[in-house]
């Protein structure tokens, strides 16, 4: 049976979505280590050279196999960090889309990553923030999650700052509840420190940028994730949906806001459909440097 030219066309259509479907799905099951130095003027001496790993947005679920955090784990371990970040949304919280409920705690598939997690460890410790899909299912699932992560010894930052000491030099770590919550407080989060110390901000969502403008730059680094990169990114136009009113500024990568630098993570889980397409999953080793 010959086929006319709109049906060859539109099995063509087919088939390359197919080809691509197929390729997003491997996609999303192969995390690529991204390595990323960034120099920083406040930065101690004695904290040159610091290697920092992140993993963000797991998102363990149904979606996200329990195999493939094992993978970031293990990337992230393989760098031999000083210190580790743990950037939010460790579950998929249950949200309304299309007038459905997608996601939900999943407690036995929690407990399966919190057995990965376990097995971070770095001299400076293991810290952490809340995402907002770790908010999403509810107060009582967000006190699980994060009591969950200090039962392994993750440090989560709520809101608040810890200093590292090295050689009697300070590097100040902060970190806040998710920008999209009332909870979150940056201004609370920052202000123990000196103003002229070296801050580094853990949020989840980089647009928490936009309330920093006003901290007269008292934070040098923020370390987020949240956007996936946009986990569908299309050439010329970038991703089609990012969850951000700054458009494609905060997609992914090393941004810069005058003094102040953002690093976006791609992250290692998905959120809606197991796909990635021009946009692998990632675990980030960010090496900083005085400059």
């Amino acid at each position: 049976m010959r086929l006319s030219r709109r049906a060859f066309i539109r099995l063509g259509i087919l088939a390359a979505a197919g080809l691509a479907g197929g390729k997003g799905f491997f996609n999303s099951r192969d995390p690529e280590l991204v390595r990323v130095e960034i120099g920083l003027k406040r930065l101690p001496p004695s904290f040159d050279g610091l290697k920092v790993a992140q993993i963000t947005d797991i998102h363990s679920g149904r979606l996200v196999p329990t195999e493939l955090i094992r993978t970031g784990v293990d990337l992230a371990q393989s760098t031999e960090p000083d210190l580790i970040v743990l950037t939010g949304d460790f579950i998929t919280g249950a949200s309304l889309f299309a007038w459905s409920r997608l996601g939900g705690f999943k407690p036995r598939l929690f407990k399966e990553c919190l057995q990965e997690l376990t097995r971070l460890s770095a001299p400076f410790g293991v810290y952490a923030v809340l995402g907002n899909h770790d908010f999403w299912s509810g107060p009582k699932v967000t006190a699980k999650v994060d009591q969950g992560l200090r039962d392994i010894g993750v440090k989560v930052l709520r809101n608040e700052l810890v200093p590292l000491v090295k050689d009697g030099q300070k590097l100040f770590i902060s970190g806040v509840d998710d920008y999209w919550e009332n909870s979150c407080k940056p201004h609370k989060a920052v202000q123990a420190a000196p103003l002229s110390a070296c801050k580094i901000l853990l949020s989840h969502n980089p647009d928490i940028n936009k309330d920093l403008e006003i901290l007269d730059n008292q934070v040098d680094l923020v370390i987020s994730g949240h956007t996936h990169g946009g986990q569908v990114v299309l050439p010329l136009i970038g991703a089609p949906f990012l969850p951000s009113p700054f458009g494609q500024k905060y997609r992914s990568g090393l941004v810069r806001d005058g003094e102040r630098q953002t690093y976006i993570s791609r992250g290692l889980g998905v959120f809606f459909v197991p796909i990635r397409i021009n946009c692998p999953s990632e675990i980030t080793l960010l090496t900083l440097r005085r400059v």
